[in-house]
């Protein structure tokens, strides 16, 4: 959590320190790419479809990736597709003695997923540098559970809708620069094969982002 709060200070000081010009907020309209780094982790959620399955939690593994762009059509509303991947696999611990066969210290297997989006961004300026926005969307999530040897679950492949929800902040640091924050989420629509193999019936992941932007 410091690594990422860290260039979240370094943001908020620089959008807060004084600089000969920035550009307006009626400047920003049009085209922009982003893209950045964060910490997921991904859960199992929904109705119990083993209950002898253990925990849910699949955990946090490494830094997940977005990548970008959007149009901006006036101070407060805009557009963006997004890829969104993992960088490294994410962990299910076990709960039950089952796990202990795992080679590796009670992890029954790895979590893969990347997902394509499409939302709209309310956006409220504050400031000329400073904007808050909340972000809706739907999506496609593809998910593969890979267990380890001696894990009793199964290898499973999902693919499926998914809602995107999220709210953060667009700090301005130069003419067509940006970095953002956010905390954004993915929900899958239900049924999906690898909730399924982790005891529930649907996949959610969430976590915080950072994102640096630029504007055309």
């Amino acid at each position: 959590m410091k690594k990422i709060l860290s260039p979240i200070a370094t943001v908020v000081a620089l959008s807060l320190a004084p600089a000969a010009a920035w550009a307006d907020v009626q400047d920003r309209s049009g085209g922009y790419a982003v893209g950045g780094l964060g910490k997921t982790k991904t859960e199992a959620h929904g109705k119990k479809i083993d209950l002898n399955q253990g925990k849910q939690k699949v955990g946090t593994g490494k830094f997940n990736y977005t990548v970008g762009g959007g149009y901006r059509f006036n101070d407060h509303f805009a557009v963006e597709t997004n890829v969104h991947g993992q960088a490294g696999n994410s962990k299910k611990k076990s709960s039950r003695n089952g796990g202990k066969d795992a080679k590796s210290k009670g992890e029954v297997g790895s979590l893969n997923s990347r997902a394509y989006t499409v939302s709209g961004l309310v956006i409220m300026p504050v400031g000329e540098r400073v904007e808050l926005f909340g972000r809706a969307g739907v999506g496609r999530m593809n998910t593969t559970f890979t267990p380890t040897a001696g894990s009793a679950i199964g290898k499973a492949r999902s693919s499926g809708l998914a809602t995107q929800f999220g709210v953060g902040a667009n700090f301005h640091v130069g003419e067509n620069s940006f970095v953002r924050t956010e905390w954004t989420t993915l929900r899958g629509k239900g049924n999906d094969q690898v909730a399924k193999a982790l005891g529930r019936n649907k996949l959610v992941s969430s976590g915080v982002m950072v994102s640096y932007g630029y504007n055309f």
